[in-house]
């Protein structure tokens, strides 16, 4: 439960057998290449070796999977069969996979045709919507006979436009004749939004005509290549609409056949989706005339197997331990209940290779106060419930399947301090019982009812939370003695735990037991003394004199602890809204009518109050760890272990069985 240990491991081989220790690498798929920037920038690696980029080859892949990407969201628009909830890869052997790829070349033509489909469709939408626009246009002209290829003469021009909805025809007439009466204007229609008119004047009085138009806002309409009277073309138009419409009923019925070639393009695009990575990797490989170059990074525990893949390959290799200090790749290894959460470890961020993997750690502290927060019997299984069916029955897989796991380990927590603290659906049962049938039945927690105790669940959360804070601050003095730092760990950590406990136990002990006070001052002042004075042995300059202000440090310290209050709040809103929506769900009476109200507002009040308070419980609950847990110890910003394998979408691809 803890960091992979990782080795580190050169190898130079003959160019001859580079592409074959490639595809077994990624066959075993626990090693992780890196890059060769750095090498290639120092002159003397410069002046021997060159990178093994193929760029094209994957520019082209790209290309190809970009394709099969837009053919594929095509054929998804006419896949009418029953999609699941979750979409899980197809689960295949190697041998099979392998099979499959011999109809490659069929699977293309079938790809090409689906493209050709796609192009096609296209265009005679463009087509058909062009055509509509166009019938729309001419719609308000039906009653206008002069054909639209006729408009112009040696001598004249007609012009066909329209004119805001208020403009007054007869003043565009008079301004035009002020002009010249050398033109004829005629009014084609009207709609609420404008008037349509023709304009008929000899060339020569163009430039006239086109002044006097302007003061009323008048736009020219032009349609190109049309020939025929408006109702004649309308009518030829709406033949080429029912004429496109029967091609794109045909291009549908051929993407409808193409269906079924799904399966197949979607196991392409994984073959090439693996060829791409395969052809990367040469990016991360240095090559001369006749060898090759290859460094990186693997699990120690693996070691031996990639040893015996380089020794295959007559490679010389080397595989070391990093050197001190080195950071590495860092790869979270736990056992099977802690790996669900590691999902919220990397939410926040990657551990450096240096530090502890804080997952194991924080795991209980994250579900019991999700538990706590989300206290109820009812919901918590109801929330466990869901989250184990979808990962029993392989809904999900990867993070998803984790995320959804460690929900469930919530769910089990919420039941557990549903029973501590008493609710079912809030008070549920009381109401039912009392309302419905005159016996009020009281379910008591089996240590407190939060409430109409608050006083004493807010104490009990403070003193979880620093229970919590004290085991930051414990793995914080661990790196610190790690690295051989014992007077850090005590001056920012052990003298803390003396301040903090004496002044609980100063201001609460003798709650507790008689003398507990005076336990609580010496060890107050003996963790503010130690505070204030350390620094004036270990400091340097002005630094003998930073004991004062770390002492100001309580205050920081004051608050993260209340921070744990919202354990309470969070649990108090959760019951306390439930039990509201229970009453009001009860004010119907006791009749049918009544008992049909009661289970439609308990039903839909409850499944408000699941999803709201559960997202609540959910995100202070991860506060609590990133704010108050991680801040004290957490370094992050660690490079997650990427090994070389394959990477698919669409298909598991999966060992063969022994």
């Amino acid at each position: 439960m803890a960091i992979v240990k990782m080795n580190k491991f050169t190898a130079i081989g003959i160019d001859a057998s580079k592409e074959a220790l490639l595809t077994e690498l990624m066959e075993l798929g626990v090693a992780e290449l890196s890059s060769q920037d750095s090498k290639m920038a120092d002159e003397e690696w410069a002046k021997i070796i060159s990178k093994d980029a193929r760029d094209s080859d994957i520019m082209e892949l790209e290309g190809k999977l970009n394709m099969i990407d837009s053919v594929l969201n095509a054929l998804d628009a006419y896949d009418v069969s029953k999609k699941p909830l979750f979409k899980l890869r197809k689960v295949m052997t190697q041998n099979a996979f392998t099979s499959g790829m011999e109809a490659k070349d069929t699977i293309e033509s079938d790809v090409n045709r689906i493209r050709d489909l796609s192009n096609s469709l296209r265009e005679l939408l463009s087509a058909k919507n062009k055509i509509e626009t166009t019938i729309i246009g001419l719609t308000p002209w039906m009653q206008y006979q002069i054909p639209l290829d006729a408009l112009e003469t040696k001598l004249t021009n007609t012009l066909m436009g329209i004119v805001p909805p208020d403009a007054n025809i007869n003043d565009i007439d008079k301004a035009i004749s002020e002009s010249t009466k050398l033109f004829d204007l005629s009014f084609a229609g009207k709609d609420q939004d404008q008037q349509y008119l023709s304009l008929t004047y000899m060339k020569e009085e163009e430039e006239i005509i086109n002044d006097a138009l302007r003061q009323f806002s008048f736009n020219k309409l032009f349609f190109k290549d049309l020939s025929g009277t408006v109702p004649e073309i309308i009518e030829r138009l709406k033949s080429e609409l029912i004429a496109i419409g029967e091609k794109i009923e045909k291009t549908k019925k051929g993407f409808e056949e193409m269906v079924s070639s799904k399966d197949g393009i979607q196991m392409l695009y994984d073959y090439l989706t693996i060829e791409q990575d395969k052809t990367k990797a040469y990016n991360n490989m240095l090559v001369t005339g006749r060898s090759f170059y290859i460094d990186g990074w693997i699990p120690a525990v693996e070691s031996k197997r990639l040893a015996a893949l380089f020794k295959k390959h007559g490679c010389y290799f080397d595989i070391s331990e990093p050197a001190k200090g080195e950071e590495t790749p860092v790869l979270l290894k736990n056992n099977s209940f802690i790996t669900p959460i590691e999902t919220i470890t990397n939410l926040y961020d990657t551990p450096s290779s240096r530090e502890v993997d804080p997952t194991p750690i924080f795991a209980m502290f994250y579900i019991c106060f999700y538990g706590i927060m989300f206290a109820d019997i009812g919901y918590g299984l109801i929330l466990a419930a869901l989250c184990f069916t979808v990962v029993k029955k392989g809904l999900l897989e990867g993070n998803a399947r984790k995320f959804v796991k460690q929900l469930g380990y919530c769910g089990v927590s919420a039941v557990f301090w549903g029973f501590m603290f008493g609710g079912f659906f809030g008070n549920l049962i009381p109401i039912v019982s009392g309302h419905f049938f005159g016996n009020e039945i009281i379910i008591d927690g089996l240590w407190m009812d939060p409430v109409n105790e608050p006083m004493k669940m807010l104490v009990f959360a403070c003193i979880f939370g620093v229970v919590h804070l004290f085991v930051g601050m414990g793995l914080k003095a661990y790196g610190f003695l790690k690295n051989g730092r014992v007077l850090d760990a005590v001056n920012q950590v052990f003298l803390w735990y003396a301040l903090i406990l004496g002044l609980g136990l100063l201001l609460f002990g003798d709650m507790l037991f008689a003398g507990a006070s005076t336990i609580g001052k010496w060890l107050s002042i003996l963790g503010a003394g130690g505070i204030v004075i350390l620094p004036v042995f270990t400091g340097k300059g002005v630094g003998k004199l930073v004991g004062l202000w770390n002492l100001y440090g309580i205050s920081n310290y004051l608050a993260d602890i209340l921070s744990y209050a919202r354990l309470l709040a969070l649990c108090l809103a959760s019951a306390v809204i439930a039990q509201v929506f229970n009453i009001l769900a009860s004010f119907f009476g006791t009749g049918v009518f009544g008992v049909i109200m009661f289970i439609i507002i308990v039903c839909v009040a409850h499944v408000f109050n699941f999803l709201l308070s559960g997202l609540g419980a959910f995100v202070h609950s991860i506060r609590l760890q990133y704010v108050e847990f991680f801040s004290k110890f957490f370094e992050g910003k660690g490079t997650p272990f990427h090994p070389f394998m394959k990477n698919t979408k669409y298909v598991r691809i999966v060992k063969e069985e022994n």
